[in-house]
Formats: structure tokens, C-alpha cells, sequence
């Protein structure tokens, strides 16, 4: 079965450019102009991805960013300008996990894209149905995705989720936030190595206890590392 990708964006050159071309990819493509239209979808249909613009003619992309993280588990890439360094960490903040910034090459449109299908793909193909004790507390399935924190489903975005089954996968072993992206993104990464903060950021608040030690140790000037 195709993927389904939902492109949220009022530029409708670029919009066309987006949906032709991930038509021609194989993907099932849907084009929404306004927050009205991309809600109205949403409704009635949960697409595998979606491609977020930020500035849209009736509101900006925080609100629905915020929205879908709130109510779904759907990967979102924002589309955003070059030099909105503030937009692209709100967006993050919010729920996105990666963003785009304009001008873009379709190329790197379509790489983003296939790392995130070869991730969840990569991760459902896992034979081990068990859940693994992170620790007394939380647990991880990696066949069906899914976190445990006190016998308790967590709800954690896709590059959340990423983040984490890598540093389970790779206990005890100190990783800069540059090793992260380049193992955790799977891409020649542009973007502002913050993002790992954010998203380790957003992990911590999801999973750790009060006046415990944090599940993400951070270690002084190298990086992060589980323990």
C-alpha cells in the first residue's frame, strides 16, 4: 500500500510542484491551501505524513502542528523560510520532527521523506514482539512501536520514538548531537543541532519521574548517553 502524504501549503506553485511530484514517486499525495482544508482532511482521513507550511492565509502551521501532536501520531516536516531560526524551534517545540526551509531542491523534499517511511518500516520489521525494560518503569516494544511507562501507553511522535529506541539500542555509549542526527535523522542535516535538544528535551518531559535521574543522562560538553 502507498503512503499517504498530506502537503499543507498556500503557495500553489509550490504546492503543485509537492503533490506531482510525489505522485510520480508513487506516493498518494492530497494538497491543502488553508488550516480550514488540511482540518477538514483530517476528519475524515489520517494520512502517514504530512508536509506542514507555516504561513498560511487564514492562521500560521503552529496551531495545527500543535493540534495533530495533541490528538495523533503522524510524522509532520514543517516548511519553513531560511532565516526563521525562531519558527523553526517553535515548530519543534510543538511537535514537528524535522523541518525544511525554503528555497528547497525536490530532491532533498523526497530524502526527508524516504528516511522517515525507512524508519518506521525498518522498526515494524523487527520480529521481537517483547516488550524490553528500559527500566523499572518504562518499557519498549519495537515491533509494534510502542512505549510503556508504569504499564501505560506513552503517546511519542515518530522522531520521539526514533530518539529513543537508538539510545536502547545503544546503551552506554556517548553520542554527540551531531553523531544523533546523522544516525537518528539519517540525512545530510542543515539544520540547527538544537533539535536534538528539543526532542531529548521532549522525551525527558514524557518519561522521566520527579527526582529521579533522567532517563538521557546529558554528559557536560560531548552529548547524551543511556545509561
Amino acid at each position: 500500500m502507498s503512503n499517504e502524504i498530506l502537503i499543507v501549503e498556500d503557495d500553489k506553485s509550490i504546492n503543485d510542484i509537492l503533490f506531482h511530484t510525489l505522485k510520480s514517486e508513487g506516493y498518494i499525495s492530497y494538497s491543502a491551501f488553508t488550516l480550514k482544508e488540511a482540518k477538514d482532511y483530517l476528519n475524515i482521513n489520517l494520512p502517514d505524513l504530512i508536509l506542514l507550511d507555516l504561513n498560511l492565509p487564514d492562521g500560521n502551521g503552529f496551531d495545527l502542528c500543535k493540534e495533530i501532536n495533541t490528538n495523533y501520531s503522524i510524522p509532520i516536516i514543517i516548511l519553513t523560510a531560511k532565516n526563521d531560526v525562531v519558527d523553526k524551534i517553535l515548530g519543534l517545540e510543538l511537535g514537528a520532527d524535522d523541518y525544511i526551509t525554503k528555497p528547497f531542491h525536490i530532491k532533498e523534499v523526497l530524502s526527508r521523506i524516504k528516511a522517515v517511511f525507512r524508519r518506521i518500516e525498518k522498526s515494524a520489521s523487527n520480529t521481537n514482539n517483547q516488550f524490553i525494560n528500559i527500566n523499572q518503569n518504562i518499557k519498549i516494544n519495537f515491533k509494534n512501536r510502542t512505549v510503556l511507562k508504569n504499564e501505560k501507553p506513552i503517546s511519542l511522535k515518530p522522531k520521539e520514538y526514533d530518539l529513543l529506541e537508538f539510545f536502547v539500542q545503544n546503551r552506554n555509549k556517548v553520542f554527540s548531537r551531531e553523531q544523533l542526527i546523522d544516525n537518528v535523522w539519517e540525512f545530510s542535516y542543515d539544520g540547527d543541532v538544537r533539535t536534538v535538544d528539543i526532542h531529548i528535551r521532549r522525551l525527558r518531559s514524557k518519561l522521566d519521574n520527579p527526582n529521579e535521574p533522567s532517563i538521557i543522562e546529558t554528559v557536560f560538553s560531548v552529548g547524551y548517553v543511556m545509561r
